[in-house]
């Protein structure tokens, strides 16, 4: 509520300084809001004594029956309410403000401050606004200006930490930490913060010596921080009125009883050391299943909120299925498992996960964010937007996955794997991670601009994946908010910069574009040919060199015989003979001793030569269907790096070395200046980050929401932790458990926390309405790709090939050549490649798959995706050609299970897509929808043909009736297929 009331007040205060903007939204929100109409007649009644405050009550209450205000309002009726506004909100909101504070002191067993005291006495003496002097203070105060033209305008949400802000009684203790630092942060660190060069009067409040030369330890009222939050005038004021930050009445006492308690100052919580929590004692030791029961269930207990019961053994299977696999179960999987859950409820859980777990569908379903985070694309970016061929790498991640890699081996070998002893090919290509960015081959680019943007993109992915910062605004200046320095973040650049690249496009084959350094990366059957080749080139190239010395005798006889009347030949060939031995470079002699060979040499030097021709193209045809995967490789001779004035490649100014950020942990003594240094502190035991960065994406990834909401950013600006002990928990575990990945899934999704039901509760929309103290499981939209490989699944079209080059299902025509400027045209796949997992659709960077919303653009790093609900969506949903396919392929295989009654089939068609048996209303009204289609398409049977003829997935029948009772099921199934539940994640 004391937002609302600030806001009241603010707005009343500049509608009094003549702002009719102000005025218009005050008016609005009181009518819009009965919060507002409240905190408004609460400040009007406080100022009971002044002229015309009937009148003013009587405008609030009377607005409520009066219709939209017209846009021509005469001028003598603004100035009437302006004036009311301003004499009610002045004094008003600085009694209703000393009322709050001197309540907070006498709670505390103390005296209003004497400057309080004096105020509230000053207003409550006062008969008429010409004998306050406290009012004509503030009604001399600037008018606030928009907030949306801020340079930096102030959140203004009201959660943090995702639970409900309130005028809840204060924590006994106050935590710099989760209490002082989140509203120093977004009040005060712009201006006195780590930035230098935007900070005012030399202070800087994140730091403790900062913060302790404006603290009166113990004494609140002495405290030049409290005095210059509570001054009223506009000049001294803090934060100034002109920025548009309001600390609210509760953040003031939090900071006077902060002070109060001792200023003790911490460092920011993500940046010190993870220790393992204590498990928190709970009064109902029969509901965990496991430590994240213990300390989800002691937060809800400590505000008196009951978990969920467990949830229906049929949404849990499905849930895990899509969780862990990214794919629903079958009828016949979710049977298995209901019936052994009604055995065995914990049994059945355990071995269900333990099933998905090893299944080889884990790894693609885990490694869709890493995807994200590694911007990983079929293509390049910008104008020409060239193919590339990075796959092997997205490969590399699903069966790292799958295989249980220890994450930090995981860490090393993407980072770094090409510095390890003697790198094998798959560690090699590990590193691709790095070269996942944008590569730009227009002419016109300048090549070294964009070396460096390479090398900033990883800097910030690199950050941003593992650190959980946004090292990129340290690229121009110092960090606003973070402690993350210009010189840091240079220091961290130097790691990425001797990268033996130009940053241009190195390679061009058709649309194939590639930069140095890459690799080969041959199949099995390209491998053998290649040895195959390799085996017959040998003996020819031995027969040729030993007979090379006879070779360049006879060469020489033929050169001096043919030099002034040459044979027909092309003119490099003939500049090259008429030239010396001695006159010739290496390529023009050879160049004329090839010509010689098939020419003019004996017969068996000749067919030697000609063999060996044939043996290297066919060596060249072979290796041109080679992959060639861009890698990390640093040149011998590692680049000066220097920091750049304002971010800019051409100003450079002073040289720096390879580092980590001043603030974290240090590296090992004399470890080298090098990225496998860098891989390996970032998996240290005493990096602070890391692992907790790591746990909450994967809670995010089971949960919708991280444990930090702000999963990109664990910096001073983050959200704060929701269970904080829980993250650490998790943290520690994840470490001391080898960096196990599939152990922390498991522990995640067979916690009771993960097991309840997600229905709503009514008792907690108040409370938490983000579900963050998690008295329920969550439930939330599946992402986009998910959505259709289910569909595919459950139409039985998927085609489950894991691994491969990329596919190209169905997309609108005419798109790619549109943005290619009618270069290149988008063809696609046939067969079974039509219908593979969305992980495998080739992903170019202008023009993304159509029928993916809500997916990252994978031109830059994404740790957090987009979940949204638009008409485009269901429209795509409903028409796009894979999902029509889905639709008449569910139906047509319940057609050929089930040839009985449309009640049967109907119900065989709703199982297998939700899982579970339709009620009697749901059975009702898909009947119903049944009969209605079948009418339709009995009229329009060439409607019929053309819509099961969609795709080339399901075969068309050739009677006309067998075409309407396949469109009509798939009608039916298209509903049940669009429905909530289909494409939310229960």
């Amino acid at each position: 509520m004391s937002d609302i009331q600030d806001r009241v007040a603010l707005l009343g205060q500049r509608a009094g300084d003549g702002c009719e903007e102000a005025l218009r939204e005050l008016d609005q929100l009181i009518c819009s809001d009965p919060r507002a109409k409240k905190a408004w007649l609460e400040l009007a009644w406080l100022s009971a004594q002044l002229p015309l405050t009937a009148t003013l009550c009587g405008h609030v209450v009377a607005k409520q029956n009066q219709s939209p205000r017209s846009s021509t309002t005469s001028l003598t009726r603004w100035l009437a309410i302006a004036a009311t506004l301003l004499m009610a909100t002045g004094i008003a909101y600085v009694v209703f403000f000393s009322s709050r504070n001197s309540e907070s002191e006498l709670a505390q067993g103390q005296s209003p401050g004497p400057d309080l005291v004096e105020k509230a006495n000053d207003v409550f003496d006062a008969n008429t606004l010409e004998e306050s002097a406290e009012t004509e203070v503030i009604l001399a105060s600037p008018a606030q200006p928009e907030f949306n033209n801020l340079a930096h305008p102030a959140n203004r949400g009201g959660l943090k930490g995702g639970v409900v802000v309130n005028d809840d009684p204060l924590p006994e203790v106050i935590s710099f930490n989760f209490h002082v630092r989140p509203i120093l942060s977004e009040n005060c660190y712009y201006c006195h913060g780590p930035d230098p060069n935007h900070r005012e009067a030399d202070l800087r409040l994140d730091t403790s010596e900062g913060a302790e030369s404006v603290v009166e330890v113990g004494h609140p009222q002495d405290s030049e921080l409290i005095s210059r939050i509570l001054d009223e005038d506009p000049g001294s004021q803090m934060p100034p009125p002109e920025s548009g930050r309001v600390i609210s009445e509760r953040q003031k006492r939090i900071l006077a009883a902060w002070i109060e308690q001792g200023a003790k100052y911490e460092s920011h919580w993500a940046f010190t050391k993870v220790q393992r929590p204590e498990l928190p004692s709970v009064k109902d030791d029969r509901w965990p299943r496991n430590e994240i029961d213990q300390f989800v269930l002691a937060k809800l207990e400590s505000k008196d909120i009951d978990p969920s019961k467990r949830a229906e053994p049929e949404v849990l299977v499905r849930r895990m299925y899509l969780d862990l696999i990214g794919l629903p179960p079958t009828p016949e999987q979710s049977q298995e498992f209901c019936e052994s859950f009604q055995n065995d409820s914990d049994a059945a859980i355990d071995s269900l996960a333990d099933k998905l777990l090893a299944s080889e569908h884990y790894g693609e379903r885990m490694a869709l964010p890493w995807l994200d985070a590694a911007r990983y694309s079929d293509s390049n970016g910008f104008q020409q937007d060239g193919d590339r061929a990075q796959w092997p790498w997205r490969d590399w991640v699903v069966d790292a996955y799958n295989d249980n890699m220890p994450f930090d081996q995981f860490t090393i070998e993407q980072l770094a794997g090409d510095l390890l002893p003697e790198p094998t090919r798959k560690q090699l290509i590990a590193t691709a991670f790095n070269r996942n960015h944008m590569l730009n081959g227009e002419g016109g680019a300048i090549v070294e601009e964009q070396r460096n943007n390479y090398v900033f993109d990883r800097v910030d992915t690199t950050a941003t994946t593992w650190l959980g910062l946004t090292m990129a605004c340290a690229q121009c200046h110092d960090h606003k908010y973070d402690p993350i320095t210009h010189e840091d973040y240079y220091q961290f650049f130097a790691y990425f910069n001797n990268v033996d690249e130009n940053g241009g496009v190195n390679v061009r084959n058709g649309r194939l574009q590639v930069g140095t350094p890459f690799i080969d990366n041959p199949t099995e059957e390209q491998t053998r040919q290649l040895e195959t080749i390799e085996a017959e080139i040998a003996p020819v190239n031995q027969s040729l060199s030993d007979a090379d010395a006879e070779i360049t005798k006879a060469l020489r006889a033929w050169e001096d015989k043919n030099r002034d009347d040459p044979p027909s030949m092309n003119r490099n060939v003939f500049n090259a003979l008429k030239k010396t031995p001695e006159e010739r470079n290496r390529g023009e002699e050879k160049l004329l001793k090839d010509w010689y060979l098939l020419n003019a040499a004996k017969d068996q030097w000749k067919q030697l030569k000609q063999k060996q021709n044939a043996l290297y193209s066919k060596k060249s045809g072979v290796k041109s269907t080679v992959v060639t995967v861009m890698i990390m490789r640093d040149r011998k001779k590692p680049r000066k790096t220097t920091i750049f004035d304002r971010g800019a490649y051409d100003a450079p100014t002073e040289e720096v070395a390879a580092n980590v950020p001043h603030f974290l942990p240090p590296l090992p003594e004399g470890a080298d200046a090098n990225r496998l240094s860098l891989a390996k502190w970032l998996v240290d035991r005493d990096n602070p980050l890391t692992s907790r960065v790591a746990v909450n994406r994967y809670w995010q990834t089971f949960f919708g929401i991280g444990i930090v909401k702000t999963s990109e950013d664990f910096g001073v600006q983050s959200e704060l932790p929701s269970h904080p002990d829980l993250l650490d928990w998790l943290a520690v575990e994840f470490m001391e458990s080898g960096w196990d990945v599939k152990h922390m899934h498991r522990l995640i999704v067979t916690s009771e926390t993960y097991l309840q039901s997600s229905r709503f509760r009514a008792d907690l929309h108040d409370v938490d309405p983000e579900n963050r103290l998690l008295a329920r499981s969550p439930r939330f939209r599946l992402p986009t790709t998910l959505i259709r490989d289910a569909a595919l699944s459950t139409s039985g079209l998927l085609h489950k090939q894991i691994g491969g080059p990329p596919v190209y299902p169905w997309q609108p025509d005419g798109l790619w050549r549109e943005f290619s400027l009618e270069k290149f045209a988008y063809k696609p796949s046939t067969g079974d490649s039509l219908h593979r997992r969305s992980l495998y659709t080739f992903w170019r960077r202008t023009v993304a798959p159509p029928n993916m919303f809500d997916s990252a653009n994978r031109q830059a790093c994404t740790v957090k995706l987009s979940r949204t609900n638009t008409p485009l969506q269901a429209l795509v949903l409903l028409n796009d050609p894979v999902f029509v396919e889905a639709f008449c392929g569910l139906a047509s295989m319940v057609l050929s299970q089930s040839p009985g009654s449309d009640e049967q089939i109907v119900r065989l068609a709703f199982e297998h897509a939700t899982g579970r048996k339709p009620n009697q209303a749901e059975l009702g009204s898909l009947l119903s929808a049944l009969e209605d289609s079948r009418e339709f398409y009995a009229e329009h049977v060439d409607d019929a043909a053309a819509y099961v003829s969609i795709g080339e997935a399901v075969a068309v029948p050739e009677d006309d009736q067998a075409k309407v009772t396949l469109a009509s099921l798939a009608s039916v199934v298209q509903i049940i297929m669009n429905t909530d539940e289909f494409m939310t994640r229960e």
